[in-house]
């Protein structure tokens, strides 16, 4: 079974290792030569090859800019097999307090067997479907699973 992403991911992480190698390599060369203009030039140009690199990085860890995404993969993260599911309704209220600056999540599903939410959009167009579904079994946390828009 093996991993396959869509053609559009594959083309921006080429994308991406190309310009920072390049990047890399620019700005080594840019430690070697004398003149200051073409050290100067060399810095600036391997700046503007790791941008490609940074939008990468932003696309795969969106929480670095957005607090949405830091506060609800944090969420995430706190909910532990074994927690029972007032415990899991305590986080939510812990990392979305009423006087905080973000929203609660939305509880899309709340049975005895599970316990699904989507992270409020805030205002924002995207993300709209941001996911957590959490499985219960007696109550009982027994499997999460975090479902990325």
């Amino acid at each position: 079974m093996g991993l396959s992403l869509p053609t559009g991911v594959v083309v921006l992480l080429m994308i991406s290792a190309v310009t920072l190698i390049g990047a890399i390599a620019s700005f080594v060369f840019a430690w070697r030569v004398s003149g200051w203009i073409v050290r100067s030039i060399l810095i600036m140009a391997s700046v503007v090859l790791l941008a490609p690199a940074g939008l990468a990085l932003i696309c795969f860890k969106p929480e670095l800019i957005d607090g949405r995404y830091k506060t609800y993969k944090q969420f995430y993260r706190d909910i532990h097999t074994g927690m029972s599911r007032s415990e899991v309704m305590a986080l939510v209220e812990k990392h979305y307090p009423e006087t905080g600056q973000r929203l609660l999540p939305k509880v899309i599903e709340d049975s005895e067997g599970r316990l699904a939410f989507h992270m409020n959009p805030e205002g924002e167009r995207e993300p709209n479907c941001e996911g957590i579904c959490v499985n219960l079994q007696q109550g009982k946390v027994v499997y999460k699973f975090y479902s990325r828009d």
